[in-house]
């Protein structure tokens, strides 16, 4: 099994992630468990959200998986599947994820 040098923000998606994921793109749990995203604080007309990118990382080299962040995977634009934004409000139970499927483009 090879070791990620993640660092920057970049971790394993969160259960909540990898639901949303299985039910809006029917992602099957084990492509799931190898995703990875980066996010970063961004704002839309709603207000704050997590900007959000999920990418396969065996399509990344060794030295970019080392300096992986958001900005530059979203510059990179290899290896991305999803992006879109997170809304973690107050007149929400949980999370609201609005993804958008990179696979095709």
């Amino acid at each position: 099994m090879r070791l990620w040098p993640f660092g920057n923000g970049v971790r394993k998606l969160s259960k909540e992630l990898r639901k949303e994921l299985l039910e809006k793109f029917n992602i099957n749990s084990d492509d799931a468990a190898e995703m990875r995203y980066a996010d970063k604080r961004g704002k839309i007309s709603s207000g704050p959200v997590d900007l959000i990118c999920i990418f396969n990382p065996s399509l990344l080299s060794d030295a970019e998986l080392s300096s992986a962040n958001y900005k530059k995977l979203m510059d990179l634009n290899k290896g991305l599947l999803f992006t879109g934004h997170v809304i973690k409000g107050t007149e929400f139970s949980g999370a609201v994820f609005m993804l958008h499927d990179q696979r095709a483009v």
